[in-house]
Order: C-alpha cells, then structure tokens, then sequence
C-alpha cells in the first residue's frame, strides 16, 4: 500500500488553526515537582478535576477565578481542568486509554483505506460493482496467496522500506499518546524510555499484521491474490503460470512496519532532544520554533492531529487544557477561548448542483462516451442534507443524503469521516465518504434504473454567522461505476449549518 502519502492525507483532511504559540519549559517532560520547576513567584497550586460539571468552554474563565489570578498572568502553570467543587494536589493515577487509541488506530485505517478505495476502485468494485462480495471466500484466497508470496510480492521497494515504516511510526505515536505513564518521556538511554518504545511497537506490530493480512486489510478490499485478482507473473502478466508469482502483499510488511517504524520514531525523538530544544533555547519566536518542530517531527505532528492537539504540541509546554465532551485542546493559557461555542456536531442543509459526468474505461483508464444512463445525470440540481458527529477533537463522522433531478433522480446515501478545525470564525475541512449512488429516469434506451457503489472525496469551509449559525460551500468528486466503467461528477452544495 502506498502508505508514504498517508501523512500528507491527514494534513489534507485536516486544515489546522493558525500558528499558536508554545511555553518552553525545561520540566515538562517528565515527572517532577511543579512547586520546584516553577518560576519564582509564579507557582500556582494545580486544579485537577474530571470535566463532568462543565457546560462549556466559557466555564474555564468562570471558574479560572478560584486561582486569584487571571490565566495570561501564570502561563507556567499547568492545569488540567477546572471545577469549582473540586480541588486536590495530585491527578488520579490513569491507565491506558484503550478506547480513544482504538479509535485513532481506526480514524488511520478510514484514511489509508479511503487512499486504496481512490487508486484501485477497479478491484474494489470487481465483484459485480459491490465491495465485499464474496468476502470470505476472496479473504481465504488472499491469505493462502500471501503465504505462497515472496519476501516483497512485487511491491514497490518504496513502499516497503519507507511508507510502511512511516505507517509503523504513525501508529507508534498513537500508542504513545494515550499511554498516560509514558507520552510525556523524551529521548533517554532510561528503562522507562526503552519500555515505552517496546509497547508502542508492539502496538505497531498487531495494527501492521492487521494492515497487511486482517479482516480489514488491504487485500480485503483491494483484492490481492483474490480470484478476480489472481497473482500474476514477474512481468506484470496474468495469470501465474511461473515458478514464482506475485500478490502485491509480501512479508516484508510484517517486519519493516515494525521495525522501520521503531527507527523512525528514535529518530524524531532524537531530533527533538538534540535538536529542537536547542532551537528553543535560543529563541522565543513562536512560529521559528513550531516551524522547526513540525519540519523536524512530521510523524508525530500527524499523530497529535490524531490526538486532538496542534502538530508542534509538546508535552513539555504544559499547556494542555481538558475541555467538556472529553475533547483535548492544546492551547497556551492566554488563548483560552472567550465564550462557550458548541462543538459536538453539526446539521446541514443546503442547495446541491451536479456537474457534467465524465466517464472512464477502468482498465484503460482512457475517456469513453458516457452510457444513456450516465449521459443524464449531468448537470443536476436539487438539495443535500447531512450530519456531524464530533468523535475526536479535529474528527466527525458524517452521513450525508441528497437528491439531484433534472433529465434522471438521482440519490446519495453516503457515510465517512470529516477533518477540520476552525480558525477564528472559519472551519477549513476536508471528507471521505463511500455509499451509493441510485439513478432512476427515462434514456435513449428507454426507463432505466442503477445503484452503484460510490466514493466522495471532498472540502469545504465553514463561515460562522452567529453563535450556533454558520454558513457552508462545499465541493465534492463523486466516483461511481462498475468493474468495466467508471464516472466521475464534481457536486457542489452551499447552505446553512446548525451547530448542536
């Protein structure tokens, strides 16, 4: 799997704030005592509560009053989350938080899948136009394939000893992240350091096994050494007929997920021991020192987006607010927000208008006169509803209907994820959605009906209007079609958003 471009796919889906700015501090990344690491003068016993009793955002300034002084004038503090009832000197010891790193392993997996479905949507539709058909017996047929495969399969050396390595580090991240006893260590020749790596490789390990030859692998969806897809010959031929053949999916995945994503994660954390807080040290320009961090830890940046923290975050600002709906905001003190915004989802409804279809021969790839059916569906126009279920701090799930008529109806029954983050009073995002796509209407050849497989790859803006009121445009690629014809249609909606 081309997993190298995975990293710029999650910048894509999610458009980030503007450049924030960060606290250096030289305790911050371990344990230690707040009351000797804090500047003189400036120690303010900590708050440590759960954020049960918080309605909103704007509570943080209600409450921030029990400190007697307001937040911009301690920015060294660290503070977990605020309640007015609740107050102790130490944190609850915590465990690991398996259900929020299941859940960023699974976000990932949506997105890598997404970029699978996009390259290779000829083998994903090949049973009939319907993803999954004869699931278990292709499954079977894949596993056995694998096991008779080379060491690489004929995959690309690219792949194998970069983009799964960066896979492997990916997912380190996300283990190390949500591993409270260890996500704030730096590098260090300690046991402490080493044993956190360990488990956050074998976290890599089960997610790469589970990548490469798991019920939701790649080639369960893409097929590889299925019967549609049957290994094929050293030159690209099919089928097989050689004493080796190859299936796209080698062992290779197994180890250099692993192992390459160990030695990428020493690496950045050694960039950022080494070099980064050399760069802090010398300088308080903000976007100097988030500029490095970023460029120097790209990974990581990736996996705290998944987190829900900005991709310069470290553990060592100590600036990390727990806000209500378990939602993780990595801001510095100062920049808490004025007033309480909802953020929990989002309903749209709005006007939709289908452009001009453009149909493809798969596999060819070249441009083909669109069938009667295809030809119809252009330029349609008619309404587009969906909803937003915030899961993550950057991250919803989405399910999105519509309805386009004109010379044929047509009717959108999709589902997927959304990314995005608002700057200010604007909400950049990106989405991937899969469903299908029925078209039902009189042709040159007469009444004639279709449900195809889709998938929407698309980006919009938000533009807030009043409290809970925004305003959307959106513009999406829809992809359907079958095992021998593609179409494509670009769709744009603009309406009105309720935030909830």
């Amino acid at each position: 799997m081309r997993s190298w471009i995975v990293f710029a796919a999650i910048l894509l889906l999610l458009p980030l704030s503007a450049l924030g700015q960060s606290q250096k501090s030289r305790c911050g990344s371990r344990d230690y005592d707040l009351e000797e690491c804090a500047p003189a003068g400036n120690y303010v016993t900590p708050i440590y509560t759960t954020s049960q009793n918080l309605t909103g955002a704007g509570d943080v300034l209600e409450n921030s009053a029990l400190l007697g002084q307001s937040l911009a004038d301690a920015p060294h503090r660290a503070v977990t989350s605020f309640d007015a009832g609740n107050v102790s000197q130490k944190p609850e010891k915590q465990g690991f938080h398996w259900r929020r790193a299941l859940t960023e392993s699974f976000t990932f997996l949506v997105i890598e899948q997404a970029y699978v479905v996009h390259t290779d949507f000829r083998w994903v539709v090949s049973e009939n136009g319907i993803p999954f058909n004869h699931y278990w017996r292709d499954y079977m047929q894949s596993l056995t394939s694998w096991w008779h495969a080379g060491w690489s399969a004929g995959e690309n050396p690219l792949y194998n000893y970069l983009g799964h390595p960066i896979q492997g580090a990916m997912t380190s991240y996300i283990e190390i992240h949500n591993d409270p006893r260890y996500e704030n260590l730096e590098f260090a020749n300690t046991k402490a350091y080493w044993r956190s790596r360990l488990k956050a490789t074998i976290w890599n390990a089960v997610y790469s096994t589970q990548w490469s030859i798991g019920p939701l692998s790649e080639p369960t969806v893409e097929k590889y050494g299925s019967k549609d897809r049957a290994p094929w010959n050293a030159n690209g031929t099919y089928p097989c007929d050689t004493k080796t053949c190859y299936s796209g999916v080698g062992k290779v995945n197994l180890v250099m997920t692993p192992v390459g994503g160990l030695g990428w994660v020493l690496a950045e954390d050694i960039l950022d021991k080494k070099l980064v807080e050399r760069v802090e040290e010398r300088t308080q320009n903000r976007f100097l020192i988030n500029t490095v961090r970023s460029a120097l830890n790209p990974i990581r940046g990736g996996a705290n987006i998944l987190h829900g923290d900005r991709p310069w975050y470290r553990a060592r600002d100590g600036e990390r607010l727990i806000l209500p709906n378990d939602q993780i905001t990595a801001v510095p003190a100062y920049e808490v927000p004025q007033a309480p915004l909802p953020n929990h989802g989002n309903l749209f409804f709005g006007y939709s208008h289908i452009g001009p279809s453009h149909c493809e021969v798969v596999s060819s790839v070249t441009s083909t006169t669109c069938d009667p059916l295809s030809r119809v569906t252009s330029n349609l126009g008619g309404w587009n509803t969906s909803v937003e279920k915030m899961y993550l701090r950057y991250f919803g799930a989405v399910a999105d209907f519509s309805g386009q008529y004109g010379g044929v109806g047509q009717a959108n029954f999709l589902f997927g994820i959304r990314g995005g983050s608002w700057i200010g009073s604007f909400r950049p995002y990106a989405n991937v959605l899969f469903g299908a796509v029925r078209e039902h209407g009189n042709t040159s050849a007469g009444l004639m009906s279709d449900t195809t497989f889709a998938e929407d790859l698309g980006m919009g803006i938000d533009f807030r209007l009043i409290r809970r009121l925004s305003w959307r445009n959106q513009v999406d690629e829809s992809k359907t079609g079958s095992p021998d014809f593609k179409r494509y249609n670009v769709r744009l909606a603009s309406g009105f958003t309720v935030r909830f």
